[in-house]
């Protein structure tokens, strides 16, 4: 991860940008003002931490998905040992 000001790189076309777009914000419950642009918000890193506030409805429950089956795995895993 960096802290880098897009307008400081000189990006010659729409697919240049595009790729420095955010894609969700991380340590958003240490904010200092709201971001209502609906992408997910992170309580830290993104996904190792929850979601929160303003995330996507489906963004939130494909998370919760994904770690449902991962701790089904898991338990399915100790259980075969």
């Amino acid at each position: 991860m960096i802290l880098l000001f897009p307008s400081l790189i000189h990006l010659k076309t729409d697919e240049d940008r595009a790729l420095f777009k955010p894609r969700c914000h991380m340590f958003y419950g240490q904010r200092v003002m709201d971001i209502p642009d609906g992408l997910p918000k992170w309580s830290g890193l993104s996904d190792d931490s929850d979601l929160i506030e303003d995330s996507p409805p489906e963004k939130v429950r494909a998370v919760e998905r994904k770690r449902e089956e991962e701790r089904e795995k898991r338990f399915e895993k100790e259980e075969n040992e």
